[in-house]
């Protein structure tokens, strides 16, 4: 039987950068998105909604479920935190509750470095999940609930925590990286708040092949390797995150700094993936700067074809 696998949040930046990867490799995808999409093999389903997911449990049989939706911007979850709470972790247990009486093979519940809150040095993952904000306890939460799903009833479930992962294709222009091109783009000023907060950035090809190598992990090793963190090998300021752009892009263009801050941010934090590198024998390969010059070109290229079609349409 061939193998098919269930991601939720397929129409999101890492969902369908995910679901491209399996495709190439042979394997269907069905996707869940609370967005329509027309596609037939993405369906809209409210993930609180547990009825709703059942339906598209009874209908397909899973080897494995990404489950990657969720309010993703800790902004959102400040000015909604009661409604942030609750959707993502009630999402996150319909899910596990679905795989576990339906025993999908792999579970996979995509976290955040950012539960780890501030720490001084690399954070491992034995370390507690230190959250502030209603964002990072919201994953922090859903960690301890998959955790529990996989002692008390023996499930394959495996938690990543992912540093800030970047790339072509995401259209949040709120992120850092998005907004600062979009501004480099159209010959604007970047605006900077925060620029001595330390992040720790990886390129989207080298998160999909963590994925992969989570779901190809055998059964034997998951007993005591349930969380994993990935990130790279590089920890800049967002100050010299956005240098960096300008640079690359060519411009002359400077930062204009503006005096805000956001309430609880993690100022600085950096992971250690060497547990990824010594079980799953997972490293980034892209750096920083490549991995911002081929962002750069996809976003040039992307606003490039919107011009054309803006034209198109008044002609």
């Amino acid at each position: 039987m061939k193998k098919r696998i269930l991601i939720t949040g397929i129409t999101g930046f890492v969902g369908s950068h995910l679901a491209r990867a399996f495709r190439k490799r042979g394997i269907d995808v069905v996707g869940i998105s609370r967005k329509s999409s027309g596609n037939t093999h993405i369906q809209r389903v409210n993930l609180t909604n547990q009825k709703a997911l059942e339906n598209v449990f009874q209908k397909t049989k899973f080897s494995a479920c990404f489950h990657l939706a969720g309010e993703s911007l800790v902004e959102n979850g400040q000015k909604y935190p009661h409604q942030t709470l609750r959707e993502n972790i009630q999402s996150a247990l319909n899910v596990l509750e679905l795989c576990r009486i339906h025993k999908v093979s792999r579970i996979i519940i995509a976290s955040t470095a950012q539960v780890y809150g501030n720490t001084h040095g690399f954070c491992h993952e034995e370390m507690p999940a230190r959250p502030s904000r209603p964002y990072e306890t919201s994953k922090a939460c859903i960690d301890l609930v998959a955790q529990s799903y996989a002692d008390s009833f023996h499930l394959p479930v495996l938690i990543p925590r992912f540093v800030n992962i970047y790339g072509p294709g995401d259209l949040n222009f709120t992120r850092v990286i998005p907004k600062t091109i979009r501004s480099i783009i159209r010959k604007e000023q970047p605006i900077l708040w925060g620029g001595d907060i330390r992040r720790n950035y990886l390129y989207i090809d080298d998160a999909i092949d963590a994925y992969m190598r989570l779901a190809g992990l055998p059964d034997l090793a998951l007993e005591k390797n349930r969380v994993f963190n990935f990130g790279s090998d590089e920890s800049v300021t967002v100050k010299e995150l956005m240098e960096t752009l300008i640079q690359l892009s060519g411009t002359k263009l400077t930062i204009r700094k503006v005096p805000v801050e956001r309430e609880g941010e993690v100022v600085s934090q950096e992971v250690s993936s060497k547990k990824a590198r010594r079980i799953l024998k997972w490293k980034p390969k892209t750096t920083l700067r490549v991995g911002l010059q081929k962002t750069l070109v996809w976003y040039k290229r992307y606003f490039r074809t919107l011009e054309k079609i803006k034209v198109y349409r008044i002609k």
